[in-house]
């Protein structure tokens, strides 16, 4: 688990993307016979490979923000209830380290805001500084309120104590939502189920059994149940990718996180395919 910067997320997808393109086009160059027989498989590795990377990278980020945010309304309280005593802030923000009332990835930004305004930056400063290292939704919001209270009068003291509650408050309006969210994402793997189950019985038991009526082949202009098979493959990964990213969307807000989604589905249903609708080159 640890923070994961724009930049290597970037790089990874730029690296992932020129590897499927050059392997592309050497197995077209060497064998365009292949390169045509195996197009599912193909594109199929293809979206595994832009993905996979890309998924484990923001899974790691995602964790490293989850930790953060867990331990904000921690933060928040300690700090304030230190501050009671008659604390200064740093002194504060130190004791709540020091007590482990945090731990994790947010204690090593907590002692980084500390160390700068040690070295004489200001609270705001040092406050925007942390905001834009962690650059999470309820941080940001967390930040913004203190360095507005702040800066139009008010004592931090008080704008750490008011704000205490608001933190709470804010993790559980996140939670509330997320689950709210879920019966939407069910929906969305019902619907690629249901694409699934559908394809399957149509090729299985609709086009198989007319393979030997050629004037209805002709009439349909698709190729027979092999052409049949393709569409349906790659149907199904498109499906995949586009369900997979929308429920990233719908269930956290960001389509960077849908990409789990999307690798699940398309494993998914290249597998209950290979089962049950073999690909035409078996």
């Amino acid at each position: 688990m640890g923070k994961v910067t724009n930049k290597n997320k970037k790089l990874t997808l730029w690296l992932s993307t020129l590897i499927v393109v050059i392997v592309l086009v050497l197995i077209g160059v060497s064998s365009w016979s292949n390169f045509v027989k195996f197009i599912n498989e193909i594109f199929f590795a293809s979206v595994l490979i832009m993905l996979v990377p890309s998924a484990v990278l923001d899974f790691r980020h995602q964790r490293w923000i989850s930790s953060i945010e867990d331990q904000m309304p921690l933060l928040v309280r300690g700090v304030a209830e230190s501050q009671e005593t008659g604390m200064t802030l740093v002194r504060a923000l130190e004791k709540v380290v020091d007590n482990k009332m945090v731990s994790g990835p947010l204690s090593k930004e907590v002692k980084q805001l500390v160390i700068e305004m040690s070295w004489g930056t200001s609270f705001e400063d040092a406050l925007s500084n942390f905001k834009n290292r962690i650059n999470s939704p309820i941080v940001n919001r967390f930040c913004v309120l203190v360095l507005e209270a702040s800066r139009s009068g008010g004592t931090i003291k008080k704008v750490f104590t008011s704000t205490a509650g608001f933190m709470e408050e804010m993790k559980e309006i996140d939670r509330d939502t997320s689950a709210q969210m879920k019966p939407y994402i069910i929906v969305i793997y019902a619907a690629f189920a249901v694409f699934i189950v559908t394809a399957i019985l149509l090729v299985n038991s609709f086009f198989a059994p007319m393979e030997g009526a050629q004037q209805i082949q002709s009439n349909l202009a698709v190729g027979g149940t092999g052409g049949f098979k393709d569409f349906f493959y790659q149907n199904m990964l498109v499906s995949a990718l586009t369900g997979g990213l929308m429920a990233g969307k719908i269930g956290e807000r960001r389509v960077a996180s849908g990409m789990k989604h999307s690798i699940l589905l398309a494993v998914l249903g290249y597998v209950i395919f290979f089962a049950a609708m073999p690909p035409n080159w078996m």
